[in-house]
């Protein structure tokens, strides 16, 4: 998967070859710089109303994704921080039990690294893993009538443990409606698109002007894109590294 800056500098080297062909050749395609200057009339207010709603909606899309990133984030790593505290409390409990307890979260944990972290891109919930938590949860009830002492603890922990596995679960994939994202991509075309009608006889700052507004475009929708998979490599990526070092800590 090609990384997000990658994607914006593979398109802005195609927006300038494009830019330049159409500055050296514009008289065979009918694009005459000179031209479109003298005949700007009110296009330059109507491209600033455009882009200033596109810049309204994509403020919107971006935050309610940003959102979403962060309560995944959080959830990942306050389930992470409450497997921890299990393990604190499963040393006070007698050796041989303490040693099944770890066993039992050492299998969990493994099979959300091997099997879970590569289902969850696709929205698909891990059968085994599942299997994994139903036979924590009945060695937990256990501990409610042999160590009562403990259990409560163990067992508020554990429901912490599945409120944000929930959540971790649901905006681990959470989709962008198709027509939404369509519409961003629309609306981010027809915007690049325009300004090549927004002529300015400099070369050097009619360049300078389009580079940004592509730049600018790209940058929204690459954003956006990516925050809509937090499990694809790129700049908003949560991993299962949190897992495998607390698997280490179990090991330990």
């Amino acid at each position: 998967m090609m990384k997000p800056s990658l994607k914006l500098i593979s398109v802005l080297v195609l927006f300038s070859i494009a830019f330049f062909l159409l500055r050296a050749e514009g008289s065979y395609v009918h694009y005459n710089v000179s031209t479109l200057v003298s005949n700007l009339g009110g296009l330059t207010y109507l491209y600033s109303t455009v882009g200033m709603m596109f810049a309204v909606f994509a403020a919107f899309i971006i935050v309610s994704e940003s959102q979403d990133w962060t309560t995944l984030e959080n959830a990942t790593r306050n389930e992470i921080n409450e497997w921890k505290v299990l393990l604190l409390w499963s040393k006070h409990l007698p050796s041989e039990l303490n040693v099944k307890f770890k066993n039992a979260v050492r299998n969990y944990v493994q099979l959300i690294i091997n099997d879970e972290w590569k289902k969850l891109p696709r929205g698909i919930k891990s059968e085994v893993t599942e299997a994994a938590l139903a036979d924590m949860h009945d060695l937990f009830s256990s501990l409610l009538t042999e160590h009562s002492v403990f259990a409560s603890s163990i067992i508020d922990s554990f429901n912490d443990i599945i409120k944000y596995r929930d959540d971790r679960l649901n905006y681990s994939f959470r989709p962008m409606p198709g027509f939404l994202r369509f519409t961003v991509l629309l609306v981010d075309v027809i915007l690049i698109s325009l300004s090549l009608f927004i002529g300015v006889k400099n070369i050097g700052l009619d360049y300078l002007f389009m580079l940004s507004i592509v730049t600018l475009g790209c940058t929204v929708f690459i954003v956006i894109d990516d925050l809509d998979n937090p499990l694809r490599p790129g700049e908003w990526c949560l991993t299962s590294d949190g897992f495998k070092e607390l698997l280490k800590m179990i090991d330990k």
